[in-house]
């Protein structure tokens, strides 16, 4: 890891044209692009060296002539990831960070979808009383490999393949037993109206059939006997 002084040396090296003093491994490291008066330094963590699918830290060591540093809230900086066919990847945001003797300098996480070339495009302009020329800087990464995805456990795909496994019995046996439940019994409510049974109102019918032929017949025999009576007197 770098510290503060060959990162500031080596930029400022290039804005003065001479790198005599940069020790030759500093420009391997970490890429570094220049614009008018301001320049920075990308680092992509861990090791300058990204992989596809998992998100990475990148952040610049950006500074002025003369290596004074430009803090992310002096610049109105805007991060723009590219791919190899210019199409805007994604524009992440940036935070500051402190790293390798840096404070608050632009940093962003970046996730680079496929293995390939991609650039990173790092613009700004002055804010609050800091004075630099608005710059853009274009950092060329690529990206050879991808990130290996985490290792399944055995055991926690077993316990949920049975958990799912027994939620799907509960649920078939819960139909079955919907499907077979008996419909509850219906009982007949009894009809206050129901009319008297045919062989009822017959046997009354005859029962007043009788009592009033009885009443008839005694009546008959009576008028019988007073006529019976009276015949002898008047014959007499």
């Amino acid at each position: 890891m770098m510290h503060r002084w060959p990162l500031t040396a080596l930029i400022t090296g290039l804005m003065s044209g001479s790198l005599a003093a940069v020790n030759p491994s500093t420009t391997r490291a970490h890429e570094v692009q220049i614009a008018d008066d301001v320049g920075a330094t990308l680092h992509i963590e861990p090791d300058d060296v990204p992989l596809a699918g998992a998100p990475t830290t990148a952040w610049f060591a950006l500074t002025q002539a003369g290596g004074t540093v430009i803090p992310l809230d002096q610049c109105n900086c805007r991060l723009t990831l590219y791919d190899n066919d210019a199409i805007a990847v994604e524009t992440p945001p940036l935070t500051a960070i402190s790293a390798e003797g840096f404070t608050d300098i632009p940093s962003a996480v970046v996730t680079f979808p496929e293995v390939g070339a991609y650039e990173l495009v790092l613009q700004g302009s002055p804010q609050g009383d800091v004075e630099f020329s608005p710059f853009e800087l274009r950092f060329e990464v690529v990206v050879a490999g991808r990130a290996t995805p985490p290792a399944s456990n055995p055991a926690t795909e077993a316990e949920n393949s049975v958990a799912e496994t027994t939620e799907a019995d509960a649920a078939q046996a819960d139909a079955a037993d919907s499907a077979t439940a008996p419909s509850e019994a219906i009982e007949p409510t009894p009809d206050s109206t129901a009319e008297t049974p045919a062989s009822v109102s017959s046997s009354n019918t005859w029962r007043s059939v009788t009592r009033w032929g009885g009443a008839v017949l005694v009546v008959g025999l009576i008028a019988g006997i007073i006529s019976g009576l009276r015949s002898p007197g008047e014959k007499s």
